[in-house]
């Protein structure tokens, strides 16, 4: 398909004045939907399942089209807060494990500031940026 098709100048001009982005919400609803929809072909539950998919997958599209941008934004945003909260511990963690990886952190003797080295760099001096305390440390 060409990009300066017909069919895409249409969907261009259907989408003109609607929300039409996937935010945090919408994300979330279509992995949820997803995984409802994985569920229901197995269970005792199944039917209720694929109705609960199929309803997020129908509020999902129904945000997507609406006209209501401020108030989409603004639910999005209400959204965030609390999703963000729930995943903001793990988010760390796995910040944290990955400069592990990359990084060796030492503590200063005098003022306890969280001193940064990248690994593999033998025998080192280390100045404290805070209060200028050196010390050899071994990445």
């Amino acid at each position: 398909m060409k990009p300066n098709s017909k069919f895409i100048q249409r969907l261009q001009r259907l989408m003109i004045g609607r929300y039409g982005q996937n935010d945090t919400l919408n994300r979330v609803l279509n992995g949820l939907a997803i995984i409802l929809l994985i569920l229901s072909f197995w269970g005792k539950y199944a039917g209720w399942f694929f109705l609960a998919g199929t309803l997020l997958i129908v509020v999902s599209y129904w945000r997507l089209f609406s006209r209501k941008i401020y108030r989409q934004v603004a639910i999005n945003r209400s959204f965030q807060r609390f999703w963000f909260g729930l995943t903001r511990p793990f988010s760390r963690l796995t910040y944290q494990i990955k400069q592990h990886w990359r990084y060796r952190f030492f503590h200063c003797a005098q003022c306890h500031q969280r001193i940064r080295i990248p690994r593999h760099h033998g025998h080192v001096r280390v100045t404290c940026p805070k209060c200028g305390h050196q010390f050899d440390a071994r990445t």
